[in-house]
């Protein structure tokens, strides 16, 4: 693109068939994007795992991890979003994007030390419609992670969901919901549930000693709060717009008058409307007006609270190499989830004995909040 003037822009709030084929024009091509993250380091990790609530010294202590089956301390499953988190939305100026769903393929986990250079491409998108949303158009996004000499360690697919903005043109729905409110009861249950969440660490959990129906130990996350929210962004800012002030009106400027030189894995609108893309995350009304029930979370998020149930309970000798999260519902600021897994089955593949379990997560009020599935690795007594 040429240097053009912000006129140029339409900030669209419906969904048309124009704005579709200008969106399939960036189907199959690379795309520019800010990563965040260039090197896992012992700090990186650790703001990434204190982020999302995951203190396992695997992650965390030096020491403790040099005796472990690495080596060295390594990422979450899921610290492969610091590097880029896969916000892959190009075109549709002016319609949010929300998180539909996200799946790893984890190859091997990051070392402390290694640099991780990701690269990107929407691969699909279509129309389709849903419970809250008559309109709706997913974009597919692929994100491959890798070493500087090419070594493949974690392939991912995003499902993002763009609609329109006003609930009367199909847009997002949801009844404007309150801050739950929390007995000084419930709050003590909270707290008694966390202190007593236990991690296997380094006792091997055998895949012979496994079941079927096996239920995994349910993690307790919440009630979420801005600091929370902040603890999650210092470990992983998920965009260009995630800057100070004056990087914001720089931003904004280039992508005015130098479109090319920004990010063109999301819509150069939202540089231009907004200082900075996830405004309505930390802001009630503007949550409201793109059909959600008030200031909500982050979807990666919810792959960092669900992966910790897996690798929590399979210790540090499990390896888990597939998560697949499905969001089927908003959080708000004051929701509290209780992720919870359990094995839905047990095989043998190339010589790699596997469990996989079924996940899902339920709010203080019964809802569902996501559901998906993983897969985990374990050592075996037998063959």
């Amino acid at each position: 693109m040429s240097s053009v003037e912000v006129t140029d822009f339409q900030i669209n709030t419906v969904i048309n068939d124009e704005e579709i084929a200008k969106a399939r024009t960036f189907i199959g091509k690379p795309l520019r994007f800010p990563q965040y993250n260039y090197e896992a380091t012992l700090d990186t990790i650790r703001h990434y795992a204190f982020g999302v609530g995951d203190d396992n010294p695997l992650w965390c202590d030096a020491a403790y991890a040099a005796k472990g089956p690495y080596g060295t301390i390594v990422g979450p499953p899921t610290f492969f979003y610091t590097f880029f988190s896969a916000g892959i939305t190009p075109g549709f100026d002016g319609l949010q994007a929300f998180f539909g769903s996200g799946k790893f393929k984890i190859h091997r986990l990051v070392r402390r030390g290694e640099s991780v250079i990701p690269s990107a491409k929407l691969v699909d998108l279509y129309e389709t419609k849903g419970k809250t949303a008559a309109k709706m158009v997913i974009q597919v996004g692929q994100v491959e992670y890798r070493t500087p000499d090419g070594e493949l360690l974690c392939e991912y697919q995003s499902k993002a969901v763009r609609t329109p903005r006003r609930s009367g043109d199909g847009g997002v729905a949801y009844k404007a919901r309150e801050a739950y409110r929390y007995t000084a009861e419930e709050l003590e249950d909270i707290e008694r549930q966390v202190l007593a969440q236990t991690r296997r660490g380094a006792t091997p959990l055998y895949w012979d000693d496994v079941n079927v129906g096996d239920e995994l130990q349910t993690h307790v996350k919440g009630p979420l709060n801005m600091a929370t929210y902040m603890a999650y962004y210092a470990g992983n800012l998920n965009g260009a717009g995630y800057v100070a002030c004056e990087l914001q009106w720089r931003l904004r400027h280039a992508a005015k008058t130098a479109p090319d030189t920004v990010p063109d894995n999301r819509s150069i609108g939202w540089l231009i409307e907004q200082t900075w893309p996830g405004v309505a995350h930390t802001d009630n009304k503007l949550a409201q007006q793109v059909g959600m029930p008030g200031a909500y979370d982050n979807g990666w998020n919810r792959l960092g609270w669900c992966s910790q149930v897996v690798t929590d309970w399979a210790g540090d000798h499990g390896q888990l190499t597939d998560l697949e999260i499905r969001a089927m519902a908003p959080n708000i600021m004051g929701d509290t989830l209780w992720c919870k897994g359990k094995v839905s089955g047990k095989r043998v593949d190339g010589g790699k004995h596997i469990v996989d379990i079924e996940l899902w997560a339920d709010n203080q009020l019964g809802d569902r909040s996501c559901k998906g599935t993983a897969s985990v690795v374990l050592p075996a007594r037998k063959g």
